[in-house]
């Protein structure tokens, strides 16, 4: 992009934020752009951007921010909006879940790996204890089967059972047995129906589709999974802005994201939504994304 047209592109974006009573933190917040990427863009220095990837998808994001046709608006500034797969070789992501390219990420100390592996050991030493306790119980409950099977087999019982009676008691043992089946196929329908996810409805606002109810069994890890056609960059952070996973995926990429059950919700960013698709447990997440480059999923799961 020339100079002239920058200055032109800067100066209409600022006029759209001012007239909707917005400041450049408004923006930030929405979109997810470092603020002084807003500012550089209002004063048309787009050598201030990442590069060319970025100076189109900020461009367009803030024109969608602001209330802009943002079809009608790249058209007459010429900008192009074919995918390109951004450089994220220099790029990182802070807490506050702002995109900073450009930032090497400073080396972690060993105190700081030593902490970041202290949950796993923890989990591991609780894995090993659960396991014990589980060997121990089959271990008692095995004792105690195998000395009742050899008092049954000392106290031998003789009988005259009628002929009458056998044929009442084997119906009788039949009947119970297929009335065991009947509640035993419910029980595993009613659990089945209890695993199950169900997404609800989702609604499109923005660069963001939002599903606010996602139902999700109590205590168990899900699956989030990515599958690409085109190149995309994919962000996954749960419900406080932790990220759970970050990369690119290539042509027909496929990436399983290991959900944890306290997690209350996620917000997954993408770079080329056109080219990607997303299921939570097997279940297909409408993006809603009406051919939009840069594209938000929010979800929040009801246990």
């Amino acid at each position: 992009m020339n100079e002239e047209r920058n200055s032109v592109i800067g100066q209409e974006l600022q006029n759209a934020r001012l007239d909707k009573g917005l400041s450049l933190d408004d923006i930030q917040q929405s979109t997810k752009i470092q603020k002084r990427y807003l500012a550089a863009i209002e004063n048309g220095q787009f050598d201030q951007l990442p590069g060319a990837f970025y100076e189109r998808a900020f461009v367009r994001q803030y024109a969608s921010a602001v209330g802009l046709d943002v079809t009608e608006f790249m058209q007459n500034h010429d900008i192009q909006t074919q995918t390109v797969e951004p450089d994220l070789s220099g790029a990182r992501v802070d807490s506050d879940n702002v995109t900073r390219a450009g930032m090497h990420q400073v080396e972690e100390s060993t105190a700081e790996k030593t902490r970041q592996m202290l949950p796993k050991i923890l989990i591991g030493v609780a894995v090993v204890a659960i396991i014990g306790i589980i060997w121990a119980l089959v271990a008692s409950f095995a004792g105690s089967a195998k000395q009742e099977n050899t008092t049954s087999s000392v106290s031998v019982t003789t009988s005259t059972v009628s002929s009458s009676a056998s044929s009442d008691a084997e119906k009788s043992s039949t009947d119970a047995s297929k009335e065991s089946a009947a509640k035993s196929s419910s029980a595993s329908s009613e659990k089945k129906d209890k695993d199950a996810v169900d997404l609800g409805t989702g609604q499109a606002t923005g660069n963001t589709v939002n599903y606010g109810t996602v139902k999700a069994p109590a205590n168990k890890e899900l699956t989030l999974n990515l599958k690409t056609t085109g190149a995309s960059w994919i962000q996954v952070s749960d419900a406080s802005g932790a990220v759970l996973w970050n990369g690119t995926l290539q042509a027909n990429g496929n990436q399983d994201v290991k959900i944890p059950a306290t997690v209350p919700g996620v917000r997954v960013s993408i770079g080329n939504a056109a080219a990607t698709a997303v299921s939570l447990d097997g279940k297909s997440v409408d993006l809603m994304a009406n051919n939009a480059t840069v594209w938000n999923l929010a979800m929040t799961f009801a246990r």
